[in-house]
């Protein structure tokens, strides 16, 4: 699929196979580059990893979520190279609010530095939207740290609202139980 191109010079198609993996490496550390610039630790005891070892581990969600049927990669290519992503996975919808039967997640979304803020990252995600409603599926939930303002203001400019909070912690010892407060 070659979609009608809002952003000049840009190609995007939609793809769900593991054989498109190792052309989203470079984006995957780009983005890997940019968490550990943004958030150089998850925490007191949780260091960045290194970006072979994000990769490895990244790369083997991305296998076992593209054996899901839904799960689809929408990929942005200049000149035959990826410049960008966005990688959606499909599940159960929340419990406690009627978000439907069935709930995407927005589990990356990745744009080469030199092409950020040119409408990139915008277009993927309506390209996802415009294949979730071929799921009939309308509605995502998308999740990233708290530092990172850029992806906050493109999402809210997307009309996402933060609806949660969530948060992570590392046990020191795990044979002391919480502590009393």
């Amino acid at each position: 699929m070659d979609q009608d191109q809002p952003v000049p010079g840009i190609a995007f198609r939609y793809a769900d196979s593991v054989d498109e993996l190792d052309a989203l490496e470079p984006l995957w550390n780009a983005l890997q580059e940019h968490h550990e610039r943004i958030t150089p630790d998850l925490g007191a005891h949780t260091p960045k990893r290194d970006t072979a070892d994000a990769w490895r581990i990244r790369r083997s969600k991305y296998e076992l979520w593209l054996g899901a049927p839904e799960t689809f990669v929408v990929i942005a290519e200049s000149d035959g190279q990826a410049i960008g992503y966005a990688l959606v996975t499909v599940g159960i919808g929340f419990a406690s609010w009627d978000t439907g039967e069935r709930l995407a997640q927005l589990e990356t979304l990745s744009v080469l530095p030199d092409h950020r803020s040119f409408g990139v990252g915008a277009r993927l995600l309506d390209l996802a939207w415009e294949r979730l409603e071929q799921l009939g599926i309308d509605g995502m939930q998308i999740t990233t740290t708290t530092t990172n303002v850029d992806a906050q203001r493109l999402y809210e400019r997307q009309g996402f609202e933060q609806s949660f909070v969530v948060y992570y912690g590392k046990r020191d010892d795990p044979g002391v139980t919480a502590k009393e407060g």
